[in-house]
């Protein structure tokens, strides 16, 4: 399985680096000089614009470099402006769901950064005013569509930030920025502070990329590289340039990360654990465990576990805090591997119940199992025993698969009923 691993650790992102990085990869840069071209038409006050590509060195490493050449009148513009632009360059260049899409995110990733750093104002664009950022927004999952990387996992390692002070309109704050911080926060991207003093990663490099990648990942899956692009800024920091690399997925397991939390308590009840249970479990928990164990002096106690996602972990450590009155709790940051799974809906008695099904490397169910609180409800419902509700849904999935099996292949399958070739 192919994948694109993005790595801003050092060199940190924005806009224009992740497109560079994609040139320097090999991707079709004439996209590029179509929606350059195409800018002018589209968006008020933009007059001329061209892309340019350039070769530099970062560190030593040989990447490439783009640049948008803008003459642009002093307007201020307003998120609406951006969406209407981006509506007309669709239907002008003929952009795909997937590249009107991705764009779109990243856009309103931009406007509800703008909005939480200025109270629910998030109208203007202050210092993302300008065309570039629309151009950046484009830009990225254009070339992966043209370069035949669309379908493609889109990985990223976590973001270096930078540190320091940086001067914004508003005046001087703090790296990362403000709107950065909210980005970092809104799309739960894992980053550093450094290496370097200054802004390494940019509000518009951030929405791209959340806008992008499928997973973060702290560690890598077992993979072998294919091609390597990089992509560099203007300015130059002294690190190394932003690496895209196309690899292969030796592993064909999904995997991934999640946090183990874990505390002891001895002094609370079964009324007040299914409470606690409940509220992990809408707060976003994986799982939630309550194993009976010894205590100290004898005690009879509970070992809770609670299996999260890494941006949820300390949240719901505070809950547990709050909620149980533990005065610590145990955080482990573990791997996992897993199957791939898909939720199917499936219809029994006109009604949709939900099925998670489950996936082997090969592609081949190795799971189907049916969600017990729609059984139930149909259940409580109908008046229909739960046993027989189940059996139901196991004979419409099966039906359905040998339904699909049968399109994909042009050859009959077995038939249920009689157990016999249905030719």
């Amino acid at each position: 399985m192919k994948a694109l691993l993005i790595d801003p650790s050092a060199s940190g992102v924005a806009g224009d680096m992740i497109a560079a990085a994609l040139a320097d990869l090999g991707a079709d840069v004439e996209p590029l000089h179509r929606l350059a071209a195409a800018l002018p038409h589209c968006l008020e006050g933009v007059r001329e614009a061209e892309v340019r590509f350039e070769g530099v060195t970062r560190a030593g490493v040989k990447a490439t470099a783009v640049k948008l050449e803008l003459v642009e009148e002093d307007v201020e513009r307003r998120f609406q402006d951006f969406y209407t632009a981006l509506q007309k360059l669709k239907a002008v260049l003929g952009f795909s769901d997937y590249v009107y899409g991705k764009a779109r995110k990243t856009l309103e990733l931009l406007e509800e950064a703008e909005k939480r750093v200025h109270g629910g104002q998030g109208g203007h664009l202050h210092e993302l005013g300008s065309a570039d950022t629309l151009f950046d927004a484009v830009a990225a999952p254009l070339l992966i569509e043209h370069s035949g990387f669309l379908g493609c996992k889109v990985l990223s390692t976590p973001v270096a930030v930078g540190r320091g002070f940086v001067k914004i309109r508003h005046g001087v704050v703090s790296v990362p920025a403000p709107a950065a911080r909210e980005l970092l926060a809104l799309s739960n991207i894992p980053f550093r502070i450094g290496p370097i003093e200054g802004e390494l990663a940019t509000p518009t490099g951030l929405a791209v990329l959340a806008a992008l990648v499928d997973e973060f990942v702290e560690e890598t899956p077992p993979a072998r590289i294919l091609r390597r692009g990089y992509g560099a800024g203007w300015r130059d920091y002294g690190t190394q340039p932003l690496s895209i690399a196309e690899v292969e997925l030796t592993e064909q397991l999904q995997s991934d990360s999640v946090v183990v939390l874990e505390t002891n308590v001895d002094d609370v009840d079964g009324e007040l654990l299914a409470y606690v249970r409940d509220l992990t479990l809408d707060r976003g928990a994986l799982d939630f465990y309550a194993i009976p164990a010894t205590g100290k002096k004898g005690r009879p106690a509970f070992l809770i576990q609670v299996i999260t996602e890494p941006g949820r972990a300390l949240e719901l450590a505070r809950l547990l805090m709050r909620e149980l009155g533990t005065l610590g709790v145990r955080v482990q940051k573990v791997g996992r591997v897993k199957l791939r799974r898909e939720i199917r809906e499936v219809k029994v008695d006109d009604v949709e119940v939900r099925v998670k099904v489950a996936y082997d490397e090969k592609g081949e169910v190795v799971r189907a199992k049916p969600e017990h609180a729609d059984l139930e409800r149909i259940a409580r419902d109908t008046g229909k025993s739960l046993m027989l509700l189940r059996e139901e849904v196991q004979r419409a999935l099966r039906q359905a698969s040998a339904e699909e099996a049968e399109r994909a292949t042009g050859q009959p399958q077995a038939s249920e009923a009689s157990g016999e070739s249905s030719c």
